[in-house]
């Protein structure tokens, strides 16, 4: 007891969620890293960790897989375009504008690698301020 006499006990201040912008660009280019691995090899599944029950009733952790969804597609004519995406919502640069037309697929690793530079520099702050609610449903007012 003469250990914990010498401490400092306070009330726990309540937790102001930190940095938003600063978690939303961390996730954002944890994405857009895979998407670059997913360009440089189209066999790339990212690995996770999953608690899985074992045959005897224990749990297990193990490696699976993750398989990763491509952000780029190409049109009739073969021209490449490169989607940013946060959660399930694809960013707007523009008003109607959320492609980049990337041109030739060898050029995808270098689009991608100047999304990331602008990611990390806080270009893309404003956009994802306004990406409310990423994953969820909106709730309804009672009527």
């Amino acid at each position: 007891m003469v250990t914990i006499k010498g401490l400092n006990f306070v009330a726990m201040p309540k937790n102001s969620g930190g940095n938003i912008a600063a978690h939303r660009r961390n996730k954002l280019l944890l994405q857009l890293e895979q998407q670059r691995a997913l360009a440089l090899d189209p066999l790339y599944v990212h690995p996770r960790q999953r608690w899985v029950k074992a045959e005897d009733g224990t749990k297990q952790l193990i490696n699976a897989p993750k398989r990763v969804k491509r952000w780029w597609f190409a049109d009739a004519s073969g021209v490449h375009f490169f989607i940013v995406r946060y959660g399930s919502k694809r960013l707007e640069f523009e008003k109607g504008k959320s492609a980049i037309n990337v041109g030739d697929k060898s050029k995808l690793v270098t689009v991608i690698d100047a999304v990331i530079a602008a990611v990390k520099a806080g270009e893309f702050d404003a956009l994802l301020s306004a990406v409310e609610r990423v994953g969820q449903r909106p709730t309804r007012k009672a009527a």
